[in-house]
């Protein structure tokens, strides 16, 4: 029993030297991409106290502080002040610029303010309150991710064709994650041992890994919708009555679905998988306000959905002309479609058409050869 237990507890320093050179190499790559935008800045400043926090706890060595409580409680406040970092972080990627400095400044120094009150008072309350605070402000930073990261999904299908390192699912799975795995150690493993500590250590590396690969590859949308009436004022002038008004409306509609006609679908612009909202009001002068409100008013369907129904349409051409034109696989199908995935262009076929495509063409060919 005694050489099992030394046997763990090896393995346990092994694996805090493993993952602290881990948070070591990541500052260094990290380093590279904080210019790239605030939210890598956030990461590289979280990964960068974490790399800290593991390399103080290298104290614990020393045998005359390894059991010390006192010391555990003050490095306990000092981990917690980590939680204004990482919360900033996730809540960057859903709501860019929702957490100003000044509000990171303010809800750092109120964590950093527990390590310094337990340098005054030396009470373990203080450590509780620390920890306490911070796991309140982990459970209000998941609940303002799930909610963002709703509004900015539906924004996305509104403006965007795609999905592709845009989307913020990864970072809504991530924060719950994370800040549940948080807890269930706090309170799963109150007495800390070497076994749970090398198993906590160990999934923090795999869960970093992953964190920081999507991190990389996302891409900050700044995608403002405004709601209601779009930014024209030509019928806001003054003398003007009602049915002037939505004579106006009238002919300006008239005038973007033909535009819209001739870009999209004469143009063909759809073919491009990676088309937004912004860029065809822009080829059709409007802007993307006007254009957003016109999809959800006149045409009542999104962006996404629009542009789609094209590429579906062509899709079902290219079907069509199998296999006069030559066989060609699903995925080359949805390529030539315009979609940016075999999986999205099966979906939208099966919600446009009510059947997959590969069904489709079957379909046809036997209703040809029935003829």
């Amino acid at each position: 029993m005694e050489q099992t237990l030394q046997t763990i507890e090896a393995f346990a320093h092994y694996i805090r030297g493993v993952i602290t050179l881990f948070f070591v190499s990541s500052c260094l790559k990290l380093y590279i991409y904080k210019r790239r935008s605030r939210m890598m800045r956030l990461l590289y400043y979280a990964t960068l106290y974490l790399t800290f926090s593991h390399l103080k706890d290298s104290v614990f060595l020393f045998a005359g502080w390894k059991n010390s409580m006192v010391l555990n409680d003050f490095v306990i406040t000092i981990d917690m002040v980590f939680f204004p970092l990482i919360c900033a972080f996730f809540l960057e990627v859903v709501s860019p610029g929702r957490v100003t400095k000044r509000l990171l400044a303010l809800a750092t120094a109120f964590q950093a303010s527990f390590p310094v009150a337990f340098l005054v008072f030396r009470s373990g309350i203080i450590a509780t309150f620390s920890m306490a605070t911070a796991f309140a402000m982990a459970i209000a930073t998941i609940v303002f991710v799930l909610i963002f990261s709703a509004r900015y999904r539906r924004l996305i299908a509104t403006n965007y064709s795609y999905r592709e390192n845009i989307d913020v699912i990864w970072v809504t799975v991530s924060s719950v994650v994370y800040f549940v795995s948080l807890f269930v150690y706090a309170f799963a493993f109150n007495q800390t041992t070497w076994l749970s500590e090398s198993l906590y250590n160990v999934f923090s590396i795999v869960f970093w890994s992953f964190l920081f690969i999507f991190a990389r590859r996302h891409r900050v949308m700044r995608v403002y919708v405004q709601q209601g009436k779009a930014s024209d004022t030509a019928a806001e002038q003054s003398g003007e009555d009602e049915t002037t008004e939505e004579q106006l409306a009238t002919d300006r509609d008239d005038e973007i679905a033909a535009r819209l006609q001739a870009y999209v679908e004469n143009g063909k612009a759809y073919l491009n998988p990676k088309i937004t909202l912004g860029e065809v009001a822009l080829a059709i002068g409007t802007n993307r306000t006007y254009l957003s409100d016109y999809f959800n008013r006149a045409l009542n369907i999104t962006f996404l959905d629009y542009i789609n129904n094209f590429r579906v349409a062509e899709a079902c051409r290219i079907l069509d002309a199998m296999p006069q034109e030559g066989r060609k696989s699903m995925g080359t199908v949805a390529e030539m479609s315009g979609f940016n995935s075999k999986s999205t262009f099966h979906r939208y076929f099966m919600k446009v058409k009510g059947v997959s495509p590969k069904n489709y063409y079957l379909a046809r060919i036997e209703n040809n050869n029935n003829l």
